[in-house]
């Protein structure tokens, strides 16, 4: 008798265990559906393919021929555009209207016709491309969504045959693991399997973690495709996928943990929204993206979606995600200030309230760049080597990479010709990295690109930053330039107060250039630098293989150094103050905020006179007086900031391979003190460690 109540008991439990799953697959498939209905949630996806149309259904009901094609879609093209992609657009586009009540098409029998000979002859011909994300995860984009909203109306046999379209099971890595577990998770709903929903599930937590390898590092920046940062691009995309479906199962038995919760709201608010500047997502965190038509903009709008799923999947961070959301559509900047070393990936945000800017280096520790991947990014080989992007408004380099000089590009010292090639590049260096109280800082990079070498430094402070070079010396038989900047030219240029007419020109002993409220100094007067204020056009193909061949033109602003063919222990130095007059630009000139201590291939140092910071990037081993009275030296090459107000000491280890740093101060009576700085190891080998001195300097 026992025995029956058991498995009666145990029957009866199956069965509400039955009923619960049932329920909640039920519950899932109707927050798809609105989230199509209603969010739209699937044109962040798809957009960068094709912005659908949603008032085209009529229009692509009535060109749709018998047989349930389009003229305007070529269904044999293989290239990586892919055009058959334009055919899935029209069928999802023509699905939402039949399933929208306020529609005039909703349940039309003659659209859902419609709809099905599409999806027929969709699969008669089976479209095939070369490229095989278009394959294996563009096309299950839209076929997802549309099998969703269609799967109570149309035949067996096509949901069928959409269904088997959606990945089995979660594989690969990073973003691409989200976006291919997103497809396991739309088949799970589908066919009611809670089995092939967890594992959906998993496949897009499986990443959610802080990784030595792809995906989310110790630092909040992201990378794919090896040691390559990619917030932009492939992050966003991970981070897209990973909040939406988050907040897809908030609530059920398939929720996120907290842990997988948490560790997504840092990666947007320490990570990302570092990379956010107004309406902008920062370039040098887009990766190969400049060098495709759809990396062109400013494009921080795209967040605004992301962060409406992170409200949803994190709700007592609400508030936050609405004040980045806000700012954002607003046009403002994000409630962050001061400077931020990203040490997994040689790159350096400093975040201002009325200016950003940002350096992407790479060493023997990080890629650089990837070029000519699917025919985009061609002449991208020097974006890696100290790109330097100065922004007040957000929009000072958009739509302006095809008529860009890609051999002057800001901050970047390279020879004048450009080589086209494909692969991976970085360079073998380990000296590369950045040290940061949080407000004042140095980021430095040892140079080795195309036969030339040299030692390039950048201090960072409230009203702008200061870039030393020194120890330049090239073998390359073409020309070497350092540019300074290269963006959209907006009004007028001045240089020593003398108004600049358009053209191209050498400059003599300068000492400063205004433009677009941004004064460029120059504390040594040089001869070498270069101006040019023009309209230039280029051609789309330069950069881009793909697409029709659209000639850009835009009126640019470029500033650079010359230093010749050959150069040996060639020298640079010039500061960069955003948002200031021309006015303040000569007052600048005139009491410069700042003083270059030194320039050379053993140390490059200045100081910040109101603040009493100063920085220094020992690159050997030597001593620099701090006073008639004080000697500075260290024990091995480090990156160090002084804050004589606050008596701290911040260090860096840019090779990563240290465990200390012993930082002196000699008097001149030959008494010595010494604090000998533990730097962080491991995942944090790199990180900036800031202590109290215990002695007054």
């Amino acid at each position: 008798m026992r025995f029956l109540v058991f498995v009666l008991s145990l029957l009866i439990f199956c069965i509400q265990d039955v009923k619960a799953q049932d329920a909640e697959i039920e519950l899932l498939k109707s927050r798809l559906i609105e989230d199509a209905l209603v969010n739209k949630g699937f044109v962040p996806r798809v957009d960068h393919y094709i912005t659908p149309d949603f008032e085209a259904a009529a229009q692509y009901l009535a060109e749709q021929h018998f047989d349930g094609s389009w003229t305007s879609v070529d269904y044999l093209d293989t290239d990586n555009s892919w055009d058959p992609l334009s055919a899935l657009n029209k069928i999802l586009v023509m699905s939402i209207a039949y399933n929208q009540s306020s529609d005039p098409l909703y349940q039309d029998k003659e659209l859902l016709g419609g709809i099905e000979r599409a999806l027929t002859y969709w699969y008669q011909v089976d479209p095939t491309c070369v490229n095989w994300y278009k394959n294996d995860i563009a096309k299950q984009m839209y076929l997802g969504p549309i099998a969703i909203l269609m799967q109570d109306h149309i035949r067996d046999d096509l949901l069928y045959r959409m269904i088997e379209d959606q990945t089995p099971a979660p594989r690969m890595t990073g973003s691409n693991r989200t976006l291919v577990s997103t497809s396991v998770f739309y088949r799970g709903v589908l066919e009611k399997n809670p089995d092939r929903i967890k594992s959906g599930i998993r496949g897009v937590m499986d990443p959610v973690v802080i990784s030595n390898d792809e995906g989310i590092q110790p630092d909040y920046s992201f990378h794919q495709h090896g040691p390559f940062l990619y917030n932009g691009s492939y992050g966003s995309n991970f981070l897209r996928e990973t909040a939406w479906i988050a907040s897809m199962v908030e609530g059920t038995s398939y929720a996120f943990s907290e842990e997988h919760i948490r560790i997504l709201r840092d990666y947007f608010l320490q990570g990302t929204r570092w990379m956010i500047w107004k309406g902008l997502f920062d370039y040098n965190a887009r990766g190969r993206q400049v060098g495709r038509p759809s990396g062109f903009g400013q494009d921080a709008d795209k967040q605004i979606s992301i962060l409406n799923y992170l409200m949803a999947a994190d709700p007592a961070y609400k508030e936050t995600y609405l004040e980045v959301q806000e700012r954002i559509r607003n046009l403002k900047p994000q409630e962050l200030d001061g400077l931020k070393h990203f040490w997994r990936s040689d790159y350096t945000v400093s975040y201002q309230d009325h200016f950003y800017t940002t350096v992407k280096m790479c060493s023997e520790r990080t890629i650089g760049m990837e070029t000519d991947v699917n025919h985009e990014n061609l002449l991208g080989r020097y974006l890696p080597y100290g790109l330097t992007y100065i922004y007040r408004r957000g929009d000072e380099y958009e739509d302006i990479f095809p008529v860009w000089n890609w051999a002057r590009l800001p901050g970047v010292t390279s020879p004048d010709t450009v080589p086209v090639e494909k692969g991976k590049y970085t360079q073998q260096t380990s000296f590369v990295g950045g040290a940061t109280d949080g407000v004042f800082g140095v980021s430095a990079m040892d140079l080795q690109l195309n036969s030339t070498a040299g030692k390039k430094t950048w201090f960072w402070f409230e009203e702008g930053f200061v870039a030393l070079g020194a120890g330049i010396t090239s073998n390359n038989e073409n020309t070497l330039f350092t540019g300074i900047n290269q963006s959209n030219l907006q009004g007028e240029v001045f240089v020593d107060g003398d108004l600049y007419t358009s053209g191209a020109s050498s400059l003599q002993a300068v000492q400063w250039v205004w433009h677009d409220s941004t004064a460029y100094i120059f504390p040594d007067s040089p001869s070498n630098v270069q101006i040019e204020a023009l309209e230039k056009s280029g051609n789309l193909h330069r950069i881009f293989g793909l697409e029709e061949d659209t000639v850009y033109q835009k009126e640019v602003f470029s500033l650079w150094h010359n230093h010749g063919v050959r150069p040996t222990d060639e020298k640079y130095a010039y500061g960069v103050f955003p948002g200031v007059s021309r006015e303040e630009t000569q007052a600048l000139t005139k009491k410069p905020p700042i003083e270059v201590l030194s320039n050379n291939e053993n140390l490059q140092a200045i100081q910040h006179i109101a603040t009493e910071r100063m920085g220094f990037a020992f690159h050997k081993i030597t001593t620099h007086p701090l006073s008639k009275k004080l000697t500075l030296s260290v024990s091995d090459p480090c990156l160090v900031v002084i804050d004589k107000k606050s008596n701290t000491i911040s260090v860096s280890d840019p090779t990563t391979k240290l465990d200390e740093v012993t930082v002196s101060f000699e008097r001149k009576n030959g008494k010595k003190n010494s604090v000998t700085v533990n730097l962080p190891d491991g995942e944090y080998s790199g990180q900036s460690k800031t202590i109290d001195l215990k002695i007054k300097l």
